[in-house]
């Protein structure tokens, strides 16, 4: 066979494999997000992530949870009447390694997150930590959720047994706020603590002692809109 075209037969066979990874992480991202909107929670570790004990998950400003049963915790406390979340991501930017057994991609998310709390006929009890995450009352003042967000998925990808696996997710939210009203006016009312309450995320209905919740690290990152901050969009896309 004439070389030349051995060589351009090689560049083929390669770029085609890296559009087949790049369509298998798209796909894989695309079932978590509709796991994690389906309530599915408890299938996204299992089938979804890495087997590697050293994976992590960072929410917000909540510090990093390194090990991957904790990143279980993240997936598994969705289960209440009248909570329901959605991810869905778009704009993605991915890179796949020379060796195709790592990478990396990045995705704009638009979310929702909601809870009946009060309006449920199970209301959660006066200690439930869910009560920190209310952020809109009835006139008659019972308490519930229903936020609409902007963030940022950042997710390191490894392959195993031929198959791409998550192994680090980082999610920055660029802002949230109740539906009704609007980020501007939400960020001048939001709680002091901003993403820090969110480590009440990592709570789970599992027996697991308490001090095995705590955080394995600080945030890394973590910039929220602001009505005096200047965007601090920390984004590393590498080469294409």
């Amino acid at each position: 066979m004439d070389e030349k075209l051995l060589q351009r037969l090689e560049a083929l066979e390669t770029k085609l494999s890296r559009l087949e990874d790049k369509a298998e992480i798209e796909n894989l991202m695309a079932k978590h997000n509709f796991y994690f909107s389906a309530g599915q929670g408890r299938r996204i570790v299992p089938e979804l992530w890495t087997k590697d004990e050293n994976a992590s998950i960072e929410y917000g400003a909540s510090s990093v949870y390194g090990a991957l049963w904790k990143v279980l915790t993240f997936y598994v406390n969705f289960e209440n009447p009248g909570c329901f979340s959605t991810f869905t991501g778009t704009n993605q930017y991915l890179t796949i390694a020379p060796d195709e057994n790592t990478a990396h991609g990045v995705w704009m998310v638009v979310g929702t997150e909601s809870d009946a709390g009060d309006l449920s006929t199970s209301k959660p009890a006066a200690d439930d930590q869910r009560r920190v995450l209310f952020s809109s009352a009835t006139e008659e003042g019972e308490r519930y959720r229903a936020e609409v967000l902007l963030q940022k998925h950042e997710a390191n990808f490894v392959k195993e047994g031929g198959c791409w696996k998550i192994h680090d997710l980082h999610i920055s939210e660029y802002f949230r706020c109740p539906a009704g009203s609007d980020w501007v006016k939400y960020a001048k009312t939001r709680q002091v603590t901003d993403g820090m309450w969110l480590e009440a995320k990592f709570e789970t209905p599992d027996p697991i002692l308490s001090w095995e919740k705590l955080p394995s690290g600080e945030t890394t990152y973590h910039w929220q809109y602001d009505v005096d901050a200047m965007p601090e969009l920390q984004i590393d896309l590498g080469a294409p």
